[in-house]
């Protein structure tokens, strides 16, 4: 192979490891750009988070619709320690709360957090809500596959 030869190779060589890197990243950047629209579509309406008022504890409502099941793993924020989703019961002339250990939304029905009803409870608050015009919380949904979907939602304080 004459020098001339050889460094027509090497320039062709390096030519399709170049095109080897580029197609990488482009269907890299094709998948990341796909799954948003092979994941779930999860729609909040009408974020709210009472006002604590100084108080260690407040309550959040928001309706939350998904064009498949999906269950709710974990709820959080900066501002708060621990969020639960809860029901409230009567129990003879009492209303309790309880803790709804897995919240499902299904895709025909929506899970309706809301007041006297089913709500959010927002627990050890880390600030005080007075000076505060919206809140992020934190929703990780696993779906019937296993995989886990984060959003994050901007709550409206009142």
């Amino acid at each position: 192979m004459t020098k001339k030869q050889n460094e027509s190779l090497n320039s062709q060589c390096h030519f399709i490891a170049y095109r080897g890197k580029k197609m990488k990243k482009l269907i890299s950047i094709t998948l990341l750009l796909f799954s948003n629209y092979l994941l779930a579509d999860i729609a909040f309406k009408n974020p709210i988070i009472k006002n604590n008022f100084g108080k260690k504890v407040t309550a959040g409502f928001v309706t939350i619709s998904s064009d498949e099941d999906l269950e709710i793993i974990d709820i959080s924020s900066n501002i708060s320690k621990r969020i639960e989703i809860h029901t409230m019961l009567m129990e003879g002339d009492v209303m309790k709360m309880r803790k709804i250990e897995s919240p499902i939304i299904t895709n025909k029905k929506p899970l309706e957090l809301r007041k006297s009803g089913d709500h959010l409870m927002i627990y050890d608050l880390t600030e005080n809500l007075d000076d505060l015009k919206n809140i992020t919380l934190t929703f990780s949904f696993k779906n019937n596959s296993g995989e886990v979907i984060k959003k994050d939602i901007d709550f409206l304080v009142q």
